[in-house]
């Protein structure tokens, strides 16, 4: 019994409740911010502000605390500090605005001189944040301790005939406020979006739910077993390792600020894509539906895998973060190789208009492409165009695919092999005076595919071996591949202290290893889809741009940070709610419920969280208000649409790019 239907067969409040509680603790715990100490000697302001904190904590009847404050304090941090003398006869500096935050505030044993002596000791730390050199864990757990005496010792000077109620209401006070110190890692307190947190927990509590009880599929038979070209598999396979043992080495080097100007050898982009082209061009000239039917049903077993890694290292890094682990580091080191998941969904997204491309102008089309790459390029390098190399790499991705039709309708294996040779052997030195990124890639793509065509013949009949078992198992369990990858990676860097990762990670690793290969190959039918309507095309086209920006936000932010993507700042809560989205609406649209208004009320709700921050971007903004915009008008009840697509009926264990070419198509009902 699998984990879904096990949770089915609980109660309904059960399930709810352990969603929520799962997602909460996660959320918390992510939310924790990352540490590190710069080595950077404190300045003469900042050595104040510790010698006031110090004060505050141990303060006296003799000596008054407002002499310890830098003399910029109250203008940099826009506050009236004065003295006042507390209840147990100690001198205390407090700022009249502050106050207890607590949901009695001040109560009726009146705790307010302790809190606005404490919240101005928090001051003291933003405004050694501000300088530049954020005050040790230290400093706030001795203003935590010393609010902690300060309400206590109110209690027993002011019982007003409850000391014992007093007391419980301090410590309720102390606990939360220890929470949220822990959960800020005794760093400098900040101004955080807690609307947002919460606001985006409950979509993501009310995605699972709604994934959860999807419509029961159809039990529908096997496909036939279709044909396919095993070298094209392969070359996709060996550049995808071959890229990711690259993006590795990438990722180590930069962290010990050692230089790889050889790891062009490994860039292995092009290569991927012109593989990926041949079996893109493939699957859609098999397909009999339309281009929503087609796209759900070819990047469906892409999220779906994906989509379990992250939430699987979500709860792992939460559990490490929960214990103090230092894994910021091995969080990138696994999340960078994924940039290429992203843009594969646009390359994926893009196959049946380039298809058309391919039919109708196909010299034309490539041609127009590379002019558009060198443009780009020229325009990058001669005005400091940040954003062109990543429009350079979707562009790039592009180009190899349209020459990855070439070689799925035979018109590259009639080249001669002088010509190939001849052609490598050209572009090989070429890389020498365009060793720039992304110009090598282009070059660097002519070179990789005439070696590929060169040695299909011997690869080939190597591949009629028992080696292809090794091929297949790969591809049909990529995620799992990847996830036994970085248990051996771990174990290195962990043996070379690469990075502060623990080595026992890599034994909790080899379990799950075991349970996510169970999931990734376990059969997953789909049922019948009598039409293709304006909404299954809008959610597909949705569903691959949020899906896409979920994948490439975790490779910009990891598990544990944030970053910018382009324009977007994005967190690892933003990056959820959007591969959440992503999927769940591909999967709408895949099962056909997408003409139902829940699938665009959930949409509409989803875009709300990233809106809620202290000061959204306004590309964040007008994404996610014109997301928001698209799903109400899709949730606007209309009559049934008559578009016939004719979609094939795929039962498939796995990502198998051509499985739906040999599968008879479902008869339109009427």
């Amino acid at each position: 019994m699998g984990a879904r239907e096990l949770l089915l067969r609980l109660p309904a409040w059960f399930r709810f409740t352990v969603i929520t509680l799962a997602v909460f603790v996660c959320g918390v715990v992510a939310s924790r911010p990352a540490t590190g100490v710069d080595g950077v000697p404190p300045s003469a302001d900042v050595i104040a502000a510790a010698n006031a904190v110090e004060a505050f904590a141990a303060p006296s009847g003799t000596h008054d605390p407002h002499i310890n404050l830098p003399p910029d304090f109250a203008r940099e941090m826009g506050r009236e500090p004065v003295t006042v003398t507390a209840p147990d006869g100690t001198l205390r500096v407090v700022d009249a605005s502050g106050g207890c935050s607590g949901p009695a505030g001040d109560t009726e044993w009146d705790f307010g001189t302790a809190c606005r002596a404490h919240d101005l000791g928090y001051d003291l730390l933003r405004y050694a944040e501000h300088k530049g050199d954020p005050l040790g864990p230290s400093a706030r757990k001795a203003l935590d301790d010393r609010l902690t005496i300060d309400l206590h010792a109110q209690c027993r000077l002011n019982p007003r005939g409850a000391e014992q109620s007093c007391h419980a209401v301090a410590e309720t006070y102390v606990l939360g406020l220890k929470f949220n110190s822990w959960r800020q890692r005794w760093g400098p307190p900040g101004h955080e979006p807690v609307v947002a947190w919460a606001f985006g927990s409950a979509v993501v509590v009310f995605l699972l739910l709604a994934r959860l009880h999807g419509r029961k599929r159809d039990e529908l038979p096997a496909p036939k077993p279709v044909e396919q070209d095993r070298y094209a598999t392969f070359l996709r396979l060996c550049s995808l390792a071959l890229l990711v043992l690259g993006e590795t080495v990438a990722t180590l080097a930069h962290l010990k600020n050692v230089g790889t100007p050889w790891l062009w050898a490994l860039q292995a982009v092009p290569l991927f894509f012109f593989a990926g082209g041949h079996a893109n061009l493939r699957s859609w000239q098999a397909h009999e539906g339309g281009f929503g039917c087609w796209v759900s049903s070819r990047t469906s077993w892409l999220l779906r895998p994906v989509l379990a890694f992250v939430l699987l290292w979500v709860v792992v890094f939460a559990a490490l973060n929960l214990l103090d682990v230092e894994v910021d580091a091995y969080s990138r080191l696994i999340t960078h190789p994924l940039w290429f998941l992203g843009v594969y969904l646009l390359a994926v997204a893009a196959t049946p208009a380039a298809a058309w491309l391919h039919r109708h102008s196909r010299r034309t089309a490539p041609f127009v492409l590379t002019l558009v790459t060198l443009g780009v390029e020229v325009a990058r390098t001669s005005t400091d165009w940040k954003t062109g190399g990543y429009v350079n790499l979707i562009v790039g991705a592009l180009l190899m695919q349209q020459i990855g039709f070439f070689y799925a309708d035979g018109t590259l294996q009639q080249v001669s092999r002088r010509v190939l040779a001849a052609l490598g052997a050209i572009t090989l030195p070429a890389l020498v005076f365009f060793s720039g990124y992304p110009r090598s890639m282009m070059v660097l793509g002519v070179a990789q595919v005439c070696l590929a065509l060169l040695a299909r013949g011997r690869v080939t009949a190597w591949l009629k071996g028992r080696s292809w078992h090794v091929v297949d198992f790969a591809r049909r369990a990529p995620m799992t591949v990847y996830l036994a990858y970085l248990a051996g990676v771990g174990a290195l860097v962990g043996l070379l202290g690469l990075t502060q990762a623990p080595i026992w990670l890599v034994l909790l690793l080899v379990p799950l290893t075991l349970l996510f290969h169970r999931f990734e190959r376990r059969l997953v039918r789909f049922p019948r889809l009598s039409h293709e309507s304006h909404r299954t095309r809008l959610a597909t086209a949705a569903g691959v741009v949020f899906g896409t920006l979920g994948v490439l936000g975790f490779v910009v932010s990891g598990f544990l940070g944030d970053g910018v993507l382009v324009l977007l700042p994005v967190d690892p809560l933003q990056n959820l709610i959007h591969l959440l989205l992503g999927w769940y609406l591909i999967h709408t649209a895949r099962t056909g419920s997408c003409d139902t208004r829940l699938p665009w009320l959930l949409t509409a709700l989803a875009c709300v969280p990233p809106m809620l921050a202290l000061d959204p971007a306004p590309p964040v903004v007008a994404l996610h208000a014109a997301a928001i915009g698209l799903a109400v008008l899709a949730a606007i009840p209309r009559s049934r649409p008559r578009t016939p697509a004719a979609t094939a009926l795929a039962a498939t264990p796995s990502p198998d790019p051509l499985v739906v070419a040999g599968v008879p198509a479902a008869v339109p009902t009427r």
